[in-house]
């Protein structure tokens, strides 16, 4: 180890010498300050006071032979006294603190609940018009509406309308008032969040209409978009029923027509005015509007007065081709295509104020201001059936509301005792006009079987879902309104918006993902102000997230049903049965379906095809000809 060692200096050892004899002149004293400490401390028990003079403190201590220079003064006496007491000091400390010195503790050992931050919504979500949910007691008479013309009175009292829901009662004479100021004001954009099955849709229909009929010529004044095929054909429909009389045609357009079918219907060519519209309101779903932007020539939106959102929050999340960004694209580039002369003018003004009114709908609306800013609402206002609370701030308008008239409950279980909880409510309790929900289209499928075996004919039940076409889900709609079945046990697809009357139970097999899916799933039953049941079927370790779920939604008080086991254990040996032979058919089915498919490849691979001269043989005629 000498040759890693190196010594820079090599000096006489006197320094060394001098430094060594401080440092034990400096343990002496210390030693020497100790002991005065313990004297003292003896001295205050006996009342005694000892005085000890600081020469004889210097006679005894140290070596003889130190220089004059190296001698320590009283100053210096002193500062090496303070420097013992800072260093006895720590012995004195609890082991609580020496523990403390050892490691550091990263903020601070008060572990209480902060406070919560409430978030500032803007005044008009905090302060929404309030609707009642309330559906049996209604007030609002249709022949006292003064405000209705009388074509709209006559329909609906030919459809059987005596009283407007609170919904359709605030709604209504809004958007008709805001159409009635001058040209240059602006309406106000609206949102409307009320629960399923209490009258949205008329809440829109007859404003559009009252404020269209006294258009001159037919142009798209009028656009309602909406997430899915059979809602938009349901609304469609309601705007035909109203319409009658009143010269506006309305036209839908979705995927259940072709797309040059449609442009047919909705423009006409003629050699003088080129394209002219023929329709006044579209109902249409997102991906196709977008179809027509882009490929239907004369499709004009230049002059559209309402833009209709309906199920809002699901078109907010599924954004189909972008459709509002092309739409707007399509507007801007009409209006800067028409005013082409520079200067203002009446004309010019009279075309900027013609901004579209937007009107959202939906049960599950979403509060979120960042969400609703995409829509470019100009001055909205919100009707909400949300209980407001009296603080401003309160974050209420998140919850969402079910109907007054719905029983909701829940069934907690072991997954084998599932499937006999289900049949039970029908064997038992003998419910019928029943929607049943399962969360993929497998799982309804051997539901369906399952209980078309089980109930050897008694029951009938029927399977929506997306494996089925639309003029399949459309006939077992039909059946299930006139009582043809019994059962639908079906997927989300059918949990929106639509309209299936005398649906009197709802049950799902498989728990909600979220209080959105929840809140439209019951939503099937208890419309209308007709009384409804909802039972949610849950195995034991989904309780909490049911909970969790529910109360994301401001509700916690959905009671639970208590089932009896004897009753169960006597529908296990129809059960054990009915599972065999459920397992038996479906494995027929896998076989035939791969059957098939093997067929079709060898009838593909074992067709003739036609030689290619004879494809190209139109090529070789000469141009005359």
């Amino acid at each position: 180890m000498d040759l890693f060692v190196i010594n820079r200096y090599k000096e006489n050892n006197e320094k060394d010498d001098l430094i060594n004899q401080e440092t034990l002149h400096l343990q002496r004293l210390k030693q020497k300050i100790e002991e005065r400490k313990k004297t003292h401390r003896k001295s205050q028990i006996n009342n005694d006071v000892i005085v000890i003079k600081n020469d004889e403190l210097l006679r005894d201590s140290g070596p003889q032979d130190i220089p004059a220079e190296n001698k320590i003064s009283e100053p210096e006496l002193k500062s090496a006294e303070a420097k013992s007491n800072n260093e006895i000091q720590p012995k004195r400390k609890k082991k609580s603190e020496q523990v403390s010195t050892e490691f550091k503790v990263l903020g601070t050992t008060d572990f209480e609940k902060k406070s919560k931050v409430e978030r500032v919504l803007p005044y008009w979500l905090s302060h929404a018009y309030s609707v009642s949910k309330n559906l049996q007691k209604l007030t609002c008479k249709v022949e006292n509406q003064s405000w209705l013309h009388n074509t709209l009175l006559t329909t609906l009292t030919s459809e059987g309308v005596t009283h407007l829901f609170p919904v359709q009662e605030q709604v209504i004479p809004f958007i008709i008032q805001q159409h009635q100021h001058p040209e240059l004001l602006r309406p106000h954009d609206i949102c409307v969040s009320a629960p399923t099955g209490s009258g949205k849709t008329l809440s829109f229909v007859l404003p559009i209409i009252q404020v269209l009929m006294n258009e001159i010529g037919h142009h798209i004044r009028a656009l309602v978009v909406l997430p899915v095929q059979e809602l938009a054909i349901q609304v469609a429909q309601v705007f035909k029923k109203y319409c009658t009389n009143t010269g506006l045609r309305v036209q839908l357009l979705s995927g259940s027509t072709p797309l040059q079918k449609e442009q047919q219907q909705i423009m006409r060519f003629t050699e003088t005015l080129k394209w002219i519209c023929e329709i006044d309101i579209i109902v249409c779903t997102a991906g196709r509007l977008v179809e027509h932007l882009q490929n239907t020539e004369g499709f004009s939106l230049k002059n559209l007065k309402f833009l209709v959102i309906d199920e809002a929050d699901r078109i907010m999340d599924n954004i189909q081709n972008d459709w509002l960004y092309h739409m707007e694209k399509h507007i801007k580039m009409e209006n800067h295509t028409s005013n082409k002369v520079p200067h203002l003018n009446w004309v010019g003004l009279n075309s900027q104020r013609s901004s579209v009114h937007k009107l959202l709908f939906s049960a599950t609306l979403s509060p979120d201001p960042e969400l609703l800013e995409e829509w470019g609402l100009f001055q909205p206002k919100l009707f909400s059936a949300v209980p407001i609370q009296d603080h401003p701030d309160s974050n209420v308008s998140k919850k969402y509301t079910t109907p007054d008239e719905l029983q909701e409950q829940y069934v907690v279980c072991s997954a084998e005792e599932k499937p006999l909880i289900f049949y039970y409510f029908f064997a038992e309790l003998k419910w019928d006009k029943t929607l049943c929900f399962t969360n993929s289209s497998q799982s309804a499928h051997r539901l369906t079987v399952l209980l078309n075996i089980w109930s050897k004919g008694n029951l009938k039940v029927a399977e929506l879902s997306a494996a089925l076409d639309r003029t399949s889900r459309e006939l077992v709609l039909r059946k299930f309104k006139q009582s043809e079945i019994n059962v639908i046990i079906c997927t989300d697809a059918l949990a929106r918006g639509i309209d299936i009357p005398d649906c009197n139970y709802v049950i799902s097999y498989d728990p909600p993902r979220n209080i959105k899916t929840y809140v439209h799933r019951v939503g099937r039953t208890g419309r209308a102000g007709r009384i409804g049941n909802a039972v949610t079927i849950i195995v034991h370790n989904q309780v909490q997230m049911f909970k969790d779920i529910l109360q994301s939604g401001g509700k916690s008080d959905i009671p639970q049903l208590e089932m009896q086991n004897d009753v169960l254990q006597d529908l296990m040996p129809g059960y054990q049965n009915a599972i065999r032979e459920t397992k038996q058919s479906i494995d027929n089915e896998i076989h035939d379906k791969v059957k098939k498919s093997k067929e079709l490849k060898r009838m593909s691979k074992t067709k003739p095809r036609k030689r290619k001269h004879n494809e190209n043989k139109s090529l070789n005629v000469p141009m005359e000809q």
